[in-house]
């Protein structure tokens, strides 16, 4: 029998996401998920007729089923099944608050952008020009242009005009901006304006098109209106917007995925959960927000890739389902991702990885490889599936046994597979305080902290505090182990721990926060008031050691009087 527990933590074997990313783009296939995607995309037919009503509420109750689906597989669950996803007609808001978010986002992006817009130089230049140009021109050599007061309106035809006279004043027109055309000697520089009515024609375009070798083409720039020609000159974004962009948009995952685990608005918009997730999840966080936006940008871009000569009753729904895959295909991801790192950010889960399962498996149809009689019986149980049995042998053998760390390190693993939650954390407890008392103080924090995770609601019992803070003190968690004896000897006046726990006070004063005149008086407390205890060695001798510590303290500085 191994004298050494082995308590295997499994987060470094389960299958890194992107390894799984296949898995989850099959996922919203399995059956219920297609049912719910299939469903709801039938359903919005309804809205072709309803002139686009109801596709919110369409796309409200999915996001539901997406959230339940993510926050299942964060806890281990990644098989969406009916019976474990209630979302018929619950209250869940998050897809509010997940709307609240994004609206946030779209706000601070336009207060940013009006600061971040700029026009575009060359295009300046040219409007500029332009205008300089016309400002050149005589009021009465303007072509009129129908439609525009600034222009003298045309004289109207008379009814025994025909084609050919409009025709002959349309070329008249073209031929007074003919830059071959003889000139006119008017008083007046006609060059000039022969040259400021062309600039004015290339930027504004021409009234009535231009013919070049015999042919008619029709200019791409149509006379503009009186406010098109007022309107502000091209505009693009300064450098800095698309990072500051970037930057905003960073903390969006994590606060879609705070709202999956912990439905809290306030944490999902704090930019501080974005740190936090990026510390837990490393490089993995930036891979996660990579795709979200990319998966973003594909259903923005669907729209564009069905022909719009499709009857409406079949892209509807089209689109309708593409958009549903892609969004429960990305949650479904999100969800691993926090099930991947759960001990990293703290969270609960409901199962075990897969790769333990899988190695329990392989383990139980092992060879037993323990040279225990009582540890091969076990195992020979558990070949057979025989997991109660075997739990019945196990804890009939530690009633005389309790402190034996393999035994009871063999409960703890199989009281997990059974899945019992109430009799782990039981387990857990019992396993901690023999782990401590065995010297394994980090393995002992370890199971604290299981412990919490499974139960928030665990505090430890004034029995324990006193091998839980020691566990805590060895391990150089001083803040916890002061926070556990803290008040113990007021709360608990007639403990037997009170003399170990003032010991444990004395060191953390005297060892840890240098208060060796604080540790010294403890001390003597101990030695006054409980002269038979256990810990009277110990204290005598941590007594000179704290009065020689005292002693080397250079002198304190004599206080000046005013």
């Amino acid at each position: 029998m191994s004298a050494e527990p082995q308590i295997k933590i499994y987060q470094d074997d389960i299958t890194p996401f992107l390894q799984r990313l296949p898995a989850f783009l099959l996922l919203p296939f399995k059956p219920a998920p297609l049912i719910m995607i299939a469903g709801l995309s039938a359903l919005s037919i309804v809205t072709v007729f309803a002139f686009g009503m109801f596709r919110g509420l369409l796309m409200l109750f999915f996001l539901r089923y997406a959230y339940a689906v993510m926050e299942m597989a964060s806890m281990g669950k990644l098989e969406p099944k009916w019976d474990d996803i209630t979302i018929w007609g619950n209250k869940d808001k998050r897809p509010y608050k997940q709307n609240l978010v994004f609206l946030l986002y779209f706000v601070l992006m336009i207060v940013v952008s009006a600061y971040a817009i700029k026009p575009d130089a060359s295009v300046s230049a040219a409007a500029s020009k332009a205008a300089a140009a016309s400002s050149r021109l005589p009021a009465a050599s303007l072509q009129a242009s129908p439609g525009n007061d600034a222009y003298p309106a045309r004289r109207p035809a008379t009814p025994d005009e025909d084609d050919d006279s409009a025709e002959q004043d349309e070329q008249k027109t073209i031929s007074q901006y003919d830059m071959t055309g003889p000139k006119v000697s008017d008083g007046s520089d006609e060059a000039a304006r022969r040259l400021a009515m062309r600039e004015a024609e290339l930027t504004y375009g021409t009234q009535n098109g231009a013919k070049t070798n015999g042919m008619e083409e029709e200019s791409s720039n149509q006379p503009r209106g009186r406010m098109d020609r007022f309107m502000a000159p091209d505009v693009h974004f300064a450098k800095w917007f698309y990072l500051v962009a970037i930057l905003f948009a960073l903390p969006i995952p994590a606060a879609v995925m705070v709202l999956a685990i912990e439905d809290n608005a306030w944490r999902a918009l704090n930019p501080a959960t974005a740190l936090f997730f990026i510390r837990g999840m490393g490089a993995s966080y930036f891979v996660v927000w990579a795709i979200f936006g990319a998966v973003l940008l594909a259903i923005e871009g669907l729209r564009h890739l069905i022909p719009p000569t499709w009857s409406p009753f079949v892209s509807v729904p089209l689109m309708t389902f593409l958009n549903f895959y892609l969004i429960l295909a990305t949650y479904s991801m999100m969800g691993y991702v926090l099930y991947q790192y759960h001990q990293q950010l703290g969270l609960h889960v409901a199962v075990d990885f897969d790769t333990h399962r899988d190695k329990a498996k392989a383990q139980d149809n092992a060879a037993p490889a323990s040279s225990d009689p009582f540890i091969q019986r076990i195992d020979a149980l558990l070949m057979k599936g025989e997991l109660d049995a075997a739990l019945r042998i196990l804890e009939d053998e530690m009633r005389y046994e309790r402190g034996n760390l393999s035994l009871n390190e063999k409960l703890y693993q199989l009281l997990q597979r059974k899945g019992d939650e109430k009799r782990i954390c039981e387990q857990a407890r019992r396993y901690m305080l023999v782990l401590g008392k065995a010297g394994y103080h980090e393995k002992a924090m370890h199971m604290l902290n299981e412990l919490k995770k499974r139960d928030p609601a665990f505090e430890v019992q004034p029995d324990d505090i006193l091998q839980v803070a020691s566990s805590s003190f060895a391990t150089n968690d001083f803040k916890g182990a002061m926070n556990l004896i803290q008040g113990f000897d007021k709360k608990n006046p007639k403990h037997t721990d009170i003399p170990a726990v003032y010991m444990l006070a004395a060191r953390l004063s005297g060892d840890h926060f240098r208060k060796y005149a604080q540790a010294i008086s403890i001390v003597n407390v101990i030695l006054q008031r409980y002269p038979d205890a256990s810990v009277v060695a110990e204290a005598s001798t941590y007594l000179e050691k704290m009065q020689k510590m005292l002693a080397a303290l250079p002198p304190a500085a004599p206080a000046v009087s005013s």
